[in-house]
């Protein structure tokens, strides 16, 4: 009789816990809160400017674009915070720095999602050459997502981009991010996503950025962003997202090797979104 009882408790918590599992898997996706291994954006300066970083080579171009890292001439070490929506569970957390050499450039970016029921992590190494003009840049990263007391998958993500100097005010950059078309779980794919986008400095002062971005399972998305040296060593930052209804505010401060970025996100339908950044540049590079 107690062997009876143990079987169909074991059996009670296997149910409950598949039931727990399904709905939180439907939650998540209802509510588009399941990253999935998709490209989140990165810095607190992208997030100002509309996330339309495709053709700007800075200390977020290993993750936004790692042909940037080959025009860089300063090294970074850079740590980023976002709290999407005020929920709880929803914060991502980098950690990413760039080193040059005489042959390539190299950057290492570290993200984590998540909380204790649900996280993701990413580890990727990027490199990036710099021809004259043209750089090309590649980065492979290790993906694992994690769901507390049930399952935990990992694969790899292949991430490829180019980026070109058209003259010396006009860039343009490609991003191409998962083409292998990696899968998480058997039945879960990870976007394939596509972005082309263009940089233009008419003077010191001002960037404008633009670009479309194509998931290949969704509509083509455009941003469109602007940034503005208000005073010396201090920026303001706007930008704009199609069909996400999404509008983007920032600043950016530099002191001396130090530079602090914030940006306030909204969703039309989920709120606010906040995003600090905190850089610090080593110093130049001779290996170019």
């Amino acid at each position: 009789m107690s062997k009876s009882i143990a079987v169909r408790y074991k059996n009670f918590i296997r149910k409950w816990k598949t039931f727990v599992f399904c709905g939180m898997m439907f939650f998540l996706k209802t509510h588009l809160i399941l990253a999935s291994g998709e490209p989140f954006p990165i810095g607190a300066k992208s997030w100002g400017i509309g996330n339309a970083t495709t053709a700007i080579a800075d200390r977020n171009s290993i993750f936004s674009n790692p042909a940037g890292l080959g025009f860089l001439k300063e090294n970074f070490v850079s740590t980023s915070y976002h709290a999407r929506y005020t929920i709880a569970g929803l914060q991502t957390l980098s950690l990413s720095g760039n080193y040059n050499t005489k042959f390539t450039n190299i950057g290492l970016g570290i993200e984590r999602f998540g909380d204790k029921l649900y996280n993701e992590q990413k580890l990727g190494l990027a490199i990036g050459k710099n021809m004259n003009r043209v750089s090309l840049g590649l980065k492979v990263s290790y993906f694992q997502a994690a769901i507390e007391n049930f399952a935990s998958k990992n694969t790899l993500l292949t991430e490829f981009g180019v980026m070109t100097k058209l003259s010396s005010k006009l860039q343009m950059g490609f991003h191409a991010y998962n083409l292998t078309g990696a899968k998480l779980f058997a039945s879960q794919h990870i976007p394939t996503v596509l972005r082309l986008g263009l940089s233009f400095t008419p003077s010191k002062q001002i960037l404008l950025v633009a670009e479309a971005e194509k998931d290949i399972e969704l509509p083509t998305l455009i941003k469109a962003g602007l940034e503005y040296q208000i005073v010396k060593h201090f920026y303001l930052r706007t930008g704009l997202t199609s069909k996400l209804n999404n509008a983007h505010f920032g600043f950016g401060f530099h002191s001396k090797q130090f530079i602090f970025d914030y940006a306030l996100s909204s969703h039309s339908a989920l709120g606010f979104s906040n995003h600090l950044s905190i850089s610090y540049q080593i110093g130049k590079s001779n290996a170019q």
